[in-house]
């Protein structure tokens, strides 16, 4: 189940930046099932130049009512790592849920 207010946030992502892709890495819930965080990885092309400025930028313009992290990939770095099992991008890869592509 995706919760729509990391939806919300996965799309608004998507106006901000247009990534090639968004994953929910990870989401918390407390024992009644409210959400309490979540992670999503963030897929962009190769022409941002950076990816820590995009990042600041993001948290900076995308307000949340639950915590949330981002991890955020550029598409070169992407396609080695999600290949290489001992990596945090092909955990991603097998285990996250695409929100948006």
């Amino acid at each position: 189940m995706v919760y729509p207010e990391i939806q919300a946030v996965a799309d608004a992502i998507a106006e901000q930046c247009a990534p090639l892709k968004v994953y929910l890495v990870s989401q918390k819930t407390a024992t009644d099932g409210e959400l309490i965080s979540f992670k999503l990885a963030v897929v962009v092309s190769d022409d941002v130049e950076s990816i820590s400025e995009l990042e600041c930028r993001l948290y900076a313009q995308i307000d949340s009512d639950y915590p949330y992290d981002l991890v955020l990939y550029q598409q070169k770095e992407w396609d080695t790592l999600r290949t290489d099992s001992r990596t945090f991008a092909w955990k991603i890869s097998q285990t996250g849920s695409v929100l948006y592509d």
